[in-house]
């Protein structure tokens, strides 16, 4: 059977730096793109690739530390890593939103909140106590759908198969409800999970084989023409390769050493605080902004350049409650060493 093959010097063991630094690359442009959408500037640079860069990088992570290891075990193991983080910023929201913004939460909204499923249940749930919440279904649902794949990764055609059969039916059943923030924040990112799992699979063994057979066409009409049918395409993640690819073998290979060495300790600190990040800047860049801009000041319409002042001190605070964060959850639940 004719294969598409792609060879590598040498496989990778261990973890790689660089993984860190695209992180950093991501979560900067996620904070960008939140940041211009306070200021309600045209989004030039297309920060929400940042996001595509983490689902990437989810799915390189996980191809470079899978290990045998039964369903349960793999969950419990990763969700160990994002839960305690979510949570303590979830119950800080859900308590401040209510006391601060007088918003009212049901039972049912906690409950699907405190479970990482809201997302599965349209808009109403999916961004209702903090935008940013909506990334811990993304992952959780990643994560199940990687428990029901990694059997197949001796048969790289069927799980592209099996991956491009789930996004299409996930983005079109969003789609076909009406559930805007869901689908583009959700439906449209599983395929770069896929693609990271191909990237992940080439690091690790050093070679890559597609066999060119029925699942892998199959897979390309589901990927590509099935959804552009009804109006989706899956565009965001070639983007994001795009991007990710211009900073390892562009920026990395031919920046000047000090800003290249600067560059990494920055992008390195930032990927290694970049889901605490993620979970807690938006609505103090924005909500609380506004928030303290009215109460406090007597300002209830700011101007760009008051609120450019309170989103400095919003990712100031950001990145200050991060570091002790991530410090306080590492000294109860220390993280293994793993590639990603």
């Amino acid at each position: 059977m004719p294969e598409l093959k792609i060879d590598l010097p040498a496989f990778v063991r261990g973890r790689l730096p660089v993984l860190d630094e695209l992180k950093g690359l991501a979560i900067l442009l996620v904070v960008l793109y939140h940041a211009g959408g306070v200021l309600v500037w045209q989004n030039f640079l297309h920060g929400d690739l940042g996001v595509d860069i983490f689902i990437i990088l989810s799915g390189i992570g996980l191809a470079l530390s899978s290990r045998a290891e039964s369903p349960a075990s793999f969950l419990r193991r990763r969700l160990v890593r994002i839960l305690p983080a979510y949570w303590i910023a979830l119950t800080a929201y859900w308590i401040c939103n209510t006391h601060y913004l007088q918003h009212n939460y049901t039972a049912a909204n906690l409950a699907l909140h405190y479970l990482g499923i809201h997302g599965w249940f349209g808009d109403r749930y999916a961004i209702s106590i903090n935008d940013s919440f909506w990334f811990i279904t993304l992952i959780i649902t990643l994560y199940l759908l990687f428990c029901a794949v990694r059997g197949l990764a001796s048969d790289l055609g069927r799980l592209l198969f099996v991956g491009a059969a789930f996004s299409c039916v996930f983005a079109c059943v969003l789609f076909a409800t009406g559930q805007a923030g869901s689908f583009g924040h959700l439906g449209l990112r599983v395929p770069g999970f896929f693609a990271g799992l191909l990237i992940g699979q080439l690091l690790r063994e050093g070679r890559l084989s597609l066999p060119l057979a029925w699942p892998l066409f199959c897979a390309a009409l589901l990927f590509a023409y099935v959804p552009y049918v009804p109006g989706i395409v899956f565009f965001t993640p070639i983007a994001a390769l795009a991007l990710m690819g211009g900073y390892v073998f562009l920026w990395r290979k031919y920046a000047p050493a000090r800003a290249g060495a600067a560059v990494t300790r920055t992008f390195t600190f930032l990927g290694n605080h970049s889901l605490e990040i993620f979970l807690i800047h938006q609505p103090l860049i924005r909500e609380y902004n506004y928030y303290l801009h009215g109460r406090w000041f007597n300002i209830p319409v700011p101007t760009p350049g008051t609120l450019m002042i309170g989103m400095a001190i919003g990712i100031t605070v950001t990145l200050v409650v991060s570091v002790e964060l991530r410090q306080l959850i590492t000294k109860f639940l220390p993280r293994e060493k793993s590639p990603a």
